[in-house]
């Protein structure tokens, strides 16, 4: 009984590999019938929605580093807590105002206090 089942199982599954590999030739079939002439959809440059999305490492266009630009009040408050000794602080502000992710923004406190 036991083995008639197996039997049957294994011929199930092959019957629904057939019918998937049937079915992608015919997908393939359709797609030639319509001309490799036909020019791809245009795809919009842009930012993405939702998953992830690489920050650029270079500035568009040339070959330098990219720079992060903080807004002067920003980085005005940012040095007077640092002068102040309220490190983590001055990091949460980056996080808040310039929108870094909390290790960009330890690691811009650590150049400013260097500088």
């Amino acid at each position: 009984m036991s083995l008639l089942l197996m039997v049957l199982a294994l011929l199930g599954a092959m019957a629904v590999l057939g019918l998937g590999a049937w079915t992608m030739g015919r997908l393939q079939q359709g797609r030639e019938a319509v001309g490799s002439d036909t020019p791809a959809p245009a795809v919009e440059e842009g930012p993405s929605i939702g998953g992830y999305s690489p920050a650029p490492e270079v500035e568009p266009g040339t070959s330098r580093p990219h720079r992060l630009e903080i807004p002067a009040g920003t980085l005005a408050r940012v040095r007077e807590l640092l002068a102040l000794g309220r490190g983590a602080e001055a990091e949460r502000v980056l996080c808040e105002e310039a929108g870094m992710d909390p290790d960009r923004a330890r690691a811009v406190v650590e150049r400013i206090r260097g500088t």
